[in-house]
């Protein structure tokens, strides 16, 4: 299961979270997520894996948009 990065902002400004997922997220499909009793859903925008470190290991990255 991958452990995706969750980014909020059109410039990738904010990290609202890091979670594992059952699957990978795509563009197009809706996130929903439980803040304080109630859910925010989330519209994946972009899809991206960004390199750490020199042993070429990778991080998923998802960029959202709050659904309103």
């Amino acid at each position: 299961m991958p452990i995706v990065e969750v980014f909020e902002g059109k410039d990738v400004e904010q990290l609202l979270c890091v979670a594992e997922f059952g699957f990978m997220p795509r563009i197009g499909e809706l996130i929903s997520r439980d803040t304080e009793g109630y859910f925010r859903y989330y519209n994946v925008v972009e899809v991206w894996h960004r390199q750490v470190g020199a042993k070429s290991s990778f991080v998923a990255c998802v960029r959202v948009e709050e659904d309103s």
